[in-house]
């Protein structure tokens, strides 16, 4: 979607355009943890100038899509989340991660108490 984005554009408008891919994603966390310095965050976080200049970076890398900067925070959001879940659930009894296929293993009764406990803190 290579239209200018403008001010009457709703966030959940900009944030459905977008497309990730693993690539994409990877590229992503791959620029975060480049700016996980003390000299790039505050006490709460990144400044707009920071994730201004991360978009850019982005894009510099990945011309062929047009994220705002909405979208980015949103898709940091999304991996956090995802994170602390897989975190979360490797810490359960009877859990494993298999290395070569950067899975979760574990039995199916596991599985739906790890889903209940996820839809509950979710």
């Amino acid at each position: 979607d290579s239209r200018k984005i403008t001010k009457r554009d709703s966030p959940n408008d900009l944030k459905s355009r977008a497309q990730w891919n693993l690539e994409l994603e990877r590229a992503l966390v791959e620029i975060l943890l480049e700016h996980n310095t003390p000299y790039h965050r505050g006490g709460h976080g990144w400044s707009g100038e920071v994730w201004n200049m991360m978009v850019r970076i982005f894009h510099a890398r990945h011309s062929y899509v047009k994220f705002s900067k909405y979208q980015l925070q949103e898709k940091e959001k999304e991996i956090k989340r995802e994170y602390k879940m897989l975190r979360e659930a490797r810490k359960q009894s009877g859990v494993g991660w298999d290395e070569m296929r950067c899975m979760i293993q574990a039995d199916a009764h596991l599985w739906d108490e790890l889903t209940i406990v996820y839809l509950v803190q979710g």
